[in-house]
């Protein structure tokens, strides 16, 4: 396949940029917040009209950072609007709806199909048709029926899916609005709102408002009680650092967790890397925990960038191998952090040992650990995601950076200590590998290795069965190339095949771009970008050992700024499900993502 070699800044500065100007537009709708809010008015009922059905631009802008930078400003608009709804001040987001809007309803509707569904949760999907055309005020009170009642609003988002803009002085934009709402309910139980439709963006004193709005699909799904619910502050493992953009937070995310019974008593705790110190939470035994990092041997060096227990001396307890950044310098001299490894007692205290184990002198942009007894000989090896120093270097591709950190195999020396293999196996690279998952997905005895990375293709690394690897990734249709995050095996068709769940991130903007750009871009080129835009991925495993992509109807591939997933059967139905986290920045805020 050939490459394309985009060389722009990466996603990380753009969001650096656009974050203060998302705080700006974001912070300029209220010129007097003190003030009280104007009464909302809205059409008379003989002045709505017949239809709000949307005409496409007779004569449509046509350059694209004019339509993008102009769905941008929609786009940021309606994350105000979206923040307004979740805290149901229904009021203050009138402003954000002319005086002259005439849309189809969200409440009201005729229902045409509801779906029972497990564990007593239940899909309605509603009449798009039966809508009726409100003006302002009836359509905020109608998002009130609908939000009101519930118990708590999560999240709402109004999300441009697509935009084109009448040319000229006065000119308005068509949009592809997603309209997507979760809440819980007053029983406890979850609910979520999710419609499509589209919009018309008009410009009134300077800023855009939408006057109309044709509703195409609606369903709500709701369950009549919890099923998870959220306890990190009653049992005592929820801690809350300096949030993302203030004085003190030097990164831009915690580094995952990593649990065990580290005492023997049958219980599992759980350990979280961090910044300023680590955090080590003991199950007492009756669902509450009590954090003991510093008791226990493990509360410095802080800043982790990855955790797993293992038992790596075969001494029958789980020791805890943490990684770092480190890297070497022009003369070859190791800068930064070593990984440590942090050796257990036996009763869950640790004492740090990565020295005798061979790992001072050794450096990574470690991002992910995965445990694994590469050549057979009982005793569990390491391979080391190397990711790379974004504060130093940029990537130098979007479709396949070789600038990245290099990957690491720490073979374990029968407990004596480790060396890393890597180079010589060649799975050593320059990619920017994110996240790794090992598995004997072949089912010959020996355990493989996914390697998922980011701004490129990924690695299958198949075992040969005497230590050394071959990567297959392509040759069975896994190399799945994108922004790789994070990879979980799983048999998700219940055959007894273990099927493959890659998270890669998704871009709404990326989308609306590259669907203008279909008839400039050769078929090849625009299939690629427009996989590295599509998010995440499911792949299942065939008889004979190829690999099959779900299509996206399929379901289940959304996760915007998708990271690590976890697979699990999580309704007790005895079928895999599967966990993703996603987000940039974790908070209630439309614009935290």
């Amino acid at each position: 396949m050939r490459r394309l070699q985009l060389t722009r800044a990466p996603r990380h500065r753009l969001l650096a940029l656009l974050l203060p100007l998302v705080a700006a537009c974001s912070g300029g709708d209220d010129a007097d917040p003190g003030a009280p809010p104007a009464p909302l008015t809205q059409l008379a009922q003989d002045e709505l009209p017949d239809s709000v059905a949307i005409a496409e631009p007779a004569s449509a802008i046509g350059r694209l950072e004019v339509v993008e930078d102009l769905s941008e400003q929609v786009a940021d608009r309606l994350l105000t609007f979206s923040d307004k709804l979740r805290r149901r001040d229904f009021t203050a987001a009138g402003v954000f709806l002319s005086p002259d809007f005439a849309g189809e309803a969200l409440a009201g509707l005729a229902v045409a199909e509801t779906t029972e569904l497990p564990l007593g949760a239940r899909a309605t999907r509603y009449d798009a048709g039966s809508a009726p055309i409100v003006g302002r005020v009836d359509f905020l009170e109608g998002l009130r029926e609908l939000m009101g009642p519930w118990a708590r609003v999560e999240t709402v988002l109004w999300k441009v899916k697509g935009a084109e803009f009448e040319s000229g002085r006065g000119g308005y934009g068509k949009l592809k609005l997603y309209v997507h709402a979760i809440g819980q309910q007053p029983g406890g139980g979850a609910v979520s709102v999710a419609a499509w439709g589209y919009a018309r963006a008009v410009r009134e004193s300077g800023l855009y408002v939408l006057d109309r709005f044709d509703l195409d699909s609606l369903e709500v799904s709701e369950r009549g009680g919890s099923m998870f619910t959220d306890v990190a502050t009653a049992v005592g493992v929820a801690h809350t650092g300096v949030r993302f953009g203030q004085e003190g937070n030097t990164s831009y995310a915690f580094n995952g967790a990593a649990s065990a019974d580290l005492n023997g008593d049958g219980l599992w705790d759980l350990f979280v890397p961090s910044d300023g110190r680590n955090f080590l939470y003991l199950s007492r035994g009756d669902g509450t925990f009590s954090e003991e990092a510093e008791a226990r041997g493990v509360a410095q060096p802080d800043a982790g960038t990855g955790a797993v227990f293992a038992d790596f001396d075969n001494d029958g307890d789980a020791d805890l191998l943490v990684g770092q950044t480190g890297w070497y310098d022009e003369e070859t001299a190791p800068q930064g952090r070593a990984l440590q490894l942090y050796v257990n007692d036996g009763e869950g205290r640790f004492t740090e040992r990565g020295a005798e184990f061979g790992l001072a002198d050794l450096r990574f942009a470690a991002y992910t650990l995965t445990v694994l007894d590469h050549d057979g000989d009982g005793w569990l090896d390491v391979f080391v995601c190397g990711y790379g120093r974004l504060e130093v270097e940029h990537n130098n591709s979007w479709i396949e950076a070789t600038n990245g950190a290099p990957n690491g195999l720490l073979e374990n020396q029968s407990g004596q200590g480790f060396v890393d293999v890597a180079g010589d196996l060649g799975m050593r690279g320059t990619s920017w590998s994110y996240a790794s998952a090992a598995a004997d997905f072949d089912q010959d005895g020996d355990v493989d290795l996914y390697v998922a990375n980011d701004y490129g293709t990924n690695q299958l690394w198949r075992s040969r069965g005497d230590g050394s690897f071959e990567d297959v990734a392509t040759a069975l249709g896994v190399d799945d190339i994108g922004n790789g995050m994070g990879v979980a095996w799983g048999d998700l068709t219940s055959n007894g095949r273990l099927d493959l769940y890659v998270s890669n991130m998704s871009s709404t903007a990326g989308n609306r771009i590259l669907a203008r750009l279909g008839d400039e871009l050769d078929p090849e080129t625009h299939a690629l970008l427009k996989k590295l835009a599509a998010g995440n991925s499911i792949f299942l495993q065939g008889a004979d050992g190829t690999f099959e992509r779900r299509p996206k109807d399929a379901g289940g591939l959304n996760g915007s700024w998708a990271w690590s997933p976890a697979i699990c059967d999580l309704d007790l139905d005895g079928f895999l499900d599967v966990y993703l986290a996603n987000g940039f920045v974790t908070g209630d805020q439309p614009f935290d993502t």
